[in-house]
């Protein structure tokens, strides 16, 4: 019997919570050996030495700092797992991991992770921005450069949701974080996540992100919607020179 790979996801997500701390800095003036006898004390000493640095405020790099820890996570999950094949993404690619494997039965899964900031404790700062609207979603049998496959060959898109509150006077600069994986379109609004980007946005209160509580009832609702002519996605040189490679390369 095939693995549910969202049920799965969800178990390795349960309980998570970044433990990156601070950035190390390796030269710093002490004596040696260094010792602690647990990891707060670890913590505390390498703060006093001066090796341990707080990490960025800038919301992209703290994103990506989580990013980083928790693609790992799952990464490991998948090896201890058996029957799962991971490969990983680049740094602008769509998704951040894709699962197959004996496991999984045919087919490749797309898991993207998105972190968010919440300007209180039911709502994000920001709509999350789910997918490029304009290239390879918009036209999911091309093979553009920045996904590793064309959209339209996984089997199911999935996201893990990492949302926390900024606090800007602890080194970590993150609490109360709360995590979720869904079906990318349960979590989907009908708006755009920027006035100047080609993003699909997502529900912005957090308990609906939780539930997968979107705007959308089915699948088909949500693709239909977003991919209709009546959006009227941004045609922009960069756009266009993309689909070009993109039809180039299928031909």
């Amino acid at each position: 019997m095939s693995l549910s790979l969202i049920g799965w996801l969800r178990q390795q997500i349960e309980g998570w919570q970044p433990s990156a701390v601070g950035i190390f800095q390796e030269l710093a003036d002490h004596d040696w050996p260094l010792s602690a006898t647990s990891p707060a004390d670890l913590r505390y000493k390498l703060t006093e030495a001066g090796h341990l640095l707080p990490l960025p405020t800038e919301p992209a790099a703290l994103a990506n700092v989580m990013e980083i820890e928790l693609r790992q996570h799952l990464i490991e999950a998948a090896e201890e797992e058996g029957g799962l094949e991971v490969r990983v993404g680049s740094e602008r690619s769509y998704p951040d991991l894709e699962f197959n494997g004996s496991a999984l039965g045919d087919g490749y899964w797309a898991i993207d992770i998105k972190c968010a900031r919440r300007k209180s404790p039911n709502r994000l700062n920001n709509s999350i921005a789910l997918y490029t609207g304009n290239t390879w979603f918009l036209w999911p049998q091309l093979k553009f450069g920045s996904v590793l496959r064309p959209f339209g060959d996984y089997q199911d898109h999935l996201a893990v949701l990492v949302m926390y509150e900024f606090d800007p006077d602890l080194p970590e600069r993150i609490k109360e974080v709360v995590i979720a994986a869904h079906e990318t379109w349960r979590v989907a609004s009908r708006f755009r996540a920027s006035a100047t980007r080609e993003y699909i946005g997502s529900v912005t209160r957090v308990d609906d992100l939780v539930a997968g509580r979107g705007e959308f009832e089915t699948r088909n609702e949500f693709y239909e919607f977003w991919r209709s002519p009546a959006r009227r996605w941004k045609d922009s040189p960069e756009a266009k020179k993309l689909l070009r490679r993109a039809l180039e390369e299928k031909n």
